[in-house]
C-alpha cells in the first residue's frame, strides 16, 4: 500500500524521496495493478544527472525493485548510460528492449515530474517477445 494511503502527508512522502534520493541516487515509486491497470514502477532521481529514468510495467513489487535497482545502480555507481533500443537481458534470459516514451511522461511517471518538470525523459522497459515484437529486433540487426 502507497505511504499516502497509510497516512502520510504529501509533504512527508516529498521528504522521504528527497532523504532516498540523496541517501541511493534514486526513488523508486511502485504503482499496484488492478482490475483495469497492471502493476507498474519507475525511478526518480536518473534525471538529477541526466539520465532518463526506468519504467516497468507488469511485474510484481519484488522483481520490480530488483530490476529498477539494477539498472539504476548500473547508471548511478558504473556511469552506464541506457537509451532508446538499447538491449539487455532479465534474470531469467529473456531479452530486454528499452524504449523511449515521448507522450504521458506527466501521467506515467507522476513523483519524476513534479521534481523535474519537462527535462523528465522516461525509458520504459520492455520484454521481447512479450510487450516488443521480436520482429522488430531481428529488422534492427540487418
Amino acid at each position: 500500500m502507497c505511504d499516502m494511503c497509510n497516512g502520510m502527508t504529501s509533504k512527508q512522502v516529498e521528504a522521504q524521496t528527497a532523504q532516498r534520493i540523496r541517501d541511493y541516487g534514486r526513488e523508486i515509486i511502485y504503482v499496484e495493478g488492478d482490475e483495469c491497470y497492471e502493476p507498474y514502477a519507475y525511478t526518480v532521481g536518473l534525471s538529477k544527472i541526466g539520465h532518463p529514468e526506468f519504467l516497468v510495467r507488469g511485474l510484481d513489487v519484488e522483481d520490480s525493485l530488483q530490476m529498477l535497482n539494477g539498472f539504476s545502480a548500473s547508471v548511478l555507481e558504473n556511469h552506464e548510460h541506457f537509451a532508446h533500443a538499447h538491449i539487455s537481458c532479465w534474470k531469467d534470459g529473456r531479452l530486454l528492449v528499452f524504449s523511449g516514451i515521448s507522450t504521458g511522461i506527466r501521467l506515467q511517471v507522476p513523483f519524476a515530474y513534479r521534481r523535474y518538470g519537462e527535462s523528465v525523459r522516461v525509458l520504459e522497459i520492455l520484454f521481447a517477445g512479450d510487450d516488443f515484437p521480436l520482429g522488430a529486433l531481428q529488422a534492427n540487426q540487418n
